[in-house]
């Protein structure tokens, strides 16, 4: 394999699938300066969409000039080589609402202090008798980072501003160090500090409706993945479940391997036991043999997603299974949840409330 594509796959890991920090602040700034310069095959100074990997560009075109600067580029590797941490600080190039607040709570399964971060809406104390929805939102990428995700909050708000949109609390989850998993070989437990511990933390601290249809699941790539398993694994606690841009072929690797996830997209030999049959295929057979409520769902992807595909497979799955659910798709959007909350944003806020609009 030719250097420059290592090289490229190298940092496309950094995104997807990292779970240790592997780059000093020194280490970004030379990889930054090597890595672009070999993927400006044109010596352009700038990294054209052509030149880098397909259904993902947006994630680094920061301005959406169809350019990738070196500027935007350090940016990008900075984001994502990030040590782990439980609790994280918002990136500060960018502006949120005032609504969105840092919170924290004591894990006893972790011995730590637990990060989240939480958007009350004005309404919360504009009708102090009045209990709210809750939508918990499962980031993207490895490893867990509750602010990663969080200006989903600023359409969130602007939604809002619709007096036809009942307004809900966002919580922005930190899914831990294998994120949305439990790892015995990480010490770390996402899932359970989230199904376990935060949820009856923010029912006890907030007006929540505290039941399963006052509760909605949404995530993104990693976490949409998450978000589906853990419909079909705890339909008691959601109500409504929109899970975007996930890979399902790796969701069916894991089942087919017995639990073990080794993406082959890498070249790493990180192979993670998460559970035989802790996958979003058989947890979905198993919830249908079961009987049991099924939440509301949609699965949600821009056209362009390097996932689509398998969304697309999965989609075809759950429709064999008669599982009822939508199926929201939007073109020209890759694989980028900001892009996709900018044109069919409103969508997945209704949706958690019961409304749908058309998107395409």
């Amino acid at each position: 394999m030719k250097f420059r594509w290592i090289l490229l796959l190298f940092f496309i890991l950094i995104f997807a699938f990292q779970s240790k920090n592997i780059l000093t602040f020194a280490g970004v700034e030379l990889g930054a300066y090597l890595g672009f310069k070999d993927l400006d095959k044109n010596s352009s100074g700038f990294i054209e969409k052509k030149e880098w990997s397909q259904g993902m560009f947006s994630l680094l075109d920061f301005d959406r000039d169809n350019l990738v600067s070196k500027e935007e580029f350090k940016e990008f590797i900075k984001e994502f080589s990030k040590e782990f941490s439980w609790e994280n600080e918002l990136n500060d190039k960018y502006d949120f609402p005032s609504q969105l607040k840092k919170g924290s709570f004591h894990s006893n399964l972790m011995n730590t202090s637990i990060g989240y971060y939480i958007y009350i809406p004005e309404a919360y104390d504009e009708q102090s008798e009045t209990r709210f929805r809750t939508v918990y939102y499962l980031h993207g990428g490895r490893p867990g980072n509750e602010a990663r995700e969080a200006f989903v909050s600023n359409y969130v708000h602007e939604a809002f501003k619709d007096p036809s949109i009942n307004p809900a609390i966002y919580v922005f989850v930190n899914g831990g160090e294998l994120s949305h998993y439990n790892s015995d070989e990480l010490s770390s437990y996402g899932e359970d500090v989230f199904i376990k511990e935060l949820i009856p933390h923010i029912d006890h601290n907030y007006r929540t409706i505290a039941g399963r249809m006052g509760r909605g699941l949404e995530g993104f790539s990693q976490g949409g993945r998450a978000a589906t398993r853990y419909m079909f694994k705890y339909p008691h606690i959601f109500g409504t479940v929109s899970a975007g841009g996930g890979s399902y072929a790796i969701e069916r690797l894991v089942k087919e391997s017995g639990g073990f996830e080794d993406d082959p997209r890498d070249e790493s030999s990180d192979i993670f036991y998460v559970g035989k049959g802790n996958d979003a295929w058989s947890l979905a057979e198993l919830h249908k043999s079961s009987q049991a409520v099924t939440p509301k769902l949609m699965l949600w992807s821009g056209k362009n997603d390097m996932n689509y595909t398998s969304i697309q497979e999965y989609h075809a799955f759950l429709q064999k299974l008669e599982i009822e659910h939508e199926f929201l798709s939007i073109k020209d959007v890759d694989h980028n949840s900001l892009v996709f909350y900018e044109k069919g944003g409103a969508n997945l806020i209704k949706f958690h409330m019961g409304a749908l609009e058309n998107a395409n």
